[in-house]
């Protein structure tokens, strides 16, 4: 995988709250180690990090986008060919804190979808995230756009401000943390059924959007 940087997107000075990083950082640490944790930190440009996690608080004090997009690129060159697959876990370990701290923002608590379809509970989930996200950022000053559309077979979430890939262009889609952290948003709503995920499209590779394709029919659970 090749990712270079792109230091004029306007996505880069995007705030980021506190506890996303931190989220994101222990999740990290958890998955790399210690010691692990300091070599991506490093190779991240985020030495400031290292032992001065932000705060476990909704707010925003001046982290960016391109904290975050720093911290994806370096677990990806970290782990070479099996980034993906760890940036995906990393988004699934974040999403799995976000979900059990602020389920209240994004509303995907399972008993009052609990007598739906298993389609209606993943579309209300995705939706229910979407809003999560817009009214969060409203609170800074900052529209967002993520949006759900609905398909035959599949559901589409579709992300133009996306802090995975601000400031990157690379060969392939990178943004397997938000990959994972839709999984685990799929797991948590449909009482642990997982469906089938992908990324379609990537603003590192020059799209408009990055856009997740979301299968309507689980392959288990």
């Amino acid at each position: 995988m090749e990712i270079r940087l792109k230091p004029d997107d306007p996505m880069l000075g995007l705030p980021m709250t506190d506890a996303y990083l931190r989220w994101a950082l222990q999740a990290v640490e958890e998955v790399a180690g210690d010691k692990g944790m300091r070599v991506i930190l490093r190779q991240a440009g985020l030495e400031h990090l290292i032992g001065n996690y932000p705060p476990n608080q909704m707010v925003f004090t001046g982290h960016t986008f391109k904290e975050y997009a720093d911290l994806n690129r370096a677990i990806l060159e970290f782990y070479g060919r099996a980034g993906a697959s760890f940036v995906r876990r990393i988004g699934r370990l974040s999403a799995r804190r976000s979900i059990e701290e602020q389920d209240r923002l994004f509303g995907l608590g399972r008993l009052a979808l609990k007598l739906m379809s298993t389609n209606v509970q993943l579309k209300m989930g995705l939706i229910s995230m979407a809003h999560g996200f817009k009214t969060l950022y409203k609170e800074a000053g900052v529209e967002v756009d993520h949006r759900v559309e609905e398909h035959e077979d599949h559901f589409t979430y579709s992300i133009v401000h996306c802090p995975c890939c601000a400031g990157m262009e690379a060969d392939r889609p990178i943004c397997g943390m938000w990959l994972g952290a839709l999984y685990e948003g799929g797991l948590y709503i449909t009482g642990g059924k997982v469906f089938e995920y992908r990324e379609i499209a990537c603003r590192a590779l020059g799209d408009p959007a990055c856009v997740f394709w979301i299968s309507k029919t689980p392959v288990s659970g």
